[in-house]
C-alpha cells in the first residue's frame, strides 16, 4: 500500500507541477493552482466524509482524498483559465487594475464581446496595508464562463502614484 501512496503522491505533484507551466498571458492566478486547492480541500472533505459513513478514519483515507481532490482541480481549472480568449483575458485584467485604482470601492465589470456566457467583475478585497515597505491591497476577481465561476485574488502596490501588480 505504501507503494500505491508513493506512486499517487508523484503523480498529484506532477500534475500540478506541469498545469502550473500553462501561461494565460496575464497577472491572474493559474487556474491550475486554484484548482487544485479547492480539488485537494473536496479530496480531504470526502475522505473525512467517507470515515463518518463508516469507510474508517484514517491518514490514508485523507491523504488519497486531498491527492487525487488536488488532481481532478488542477486539471479542471488548468482548462478553465484556458478557456478564456485573449481578449477577455485582457478585459477582466482591466477590471482588475480599474478597481485597484478606483477612489470608490465597488465593482468593475467586465464582459466579453464575443460570447454572452462569458464575464465578471472585480472588486477591491482589503484596505490597502504597509506590506514589506510597500503599501498593497488585494483585488478579487470573479469569471463566469459558462454558468462556472472562478475566482482569483491579485496583490496591488503603490507605484509612482498608481496601484500596480504584484
Amino acid at each position: 500500500m505504501a507503494r500505491v501512496r508513493r506512486i499517487v503522491a508523484v503523480f498529484a505533484v506532477s500534475a500540478i507541477a506541469l498545469s502550473g507551466c500553462q501561461t494565460t498571458g496575464s497577472d491572474q492566478p493559474s487556474g491550475a493552482a486554484a484548482g487544485a486547492a479547492v480539488g485537494a480541500a473536496s479530496g480531504a472533505g470526502a475522505a473525512t466524509g467517507t470515515a463518518i459513513a463508516g469507510g474508517g478514519f484514517s491518514g490514508q483515507n485523507i491523504l488519497v482524498g486531498v491527492l487525487v481532490g488536488a488532481v481532478v482541480g488542477a486539471i479542471a481549472g488548468g482548462a478553465f483559465w484556458a478557456s478564456l480568449d485573449k481578449a477577455d483575458r485582457l478585459r477582466a485584467e482591466d477590471a482588475a487594475r480599474q478597481s485597484a485604482n478606483a477612489s470608490i470601492r465597488g465593482p468593475v465589470h467586465w464582459q466579453s464581446e464575443t460570447n454572452k456566457d462569458v464575464f465578471g467583475w472585480a472588486e477591491r478585497a482589503s484596505p490597502p496595508v504597509l506590506d514589506g515597505g510597500n503599501l498593497c491591497k488585494q483585488v478579487k476577481s470573479y469569471y463566469y464562463l459558462n454558468d462556472r465561476e472562478r475566482t482569483g485574488t491579485q496583490r496591488f502596490c503603490l507605484q509612482d502614484e498608481r496601484w500596480v501588480s504584484n
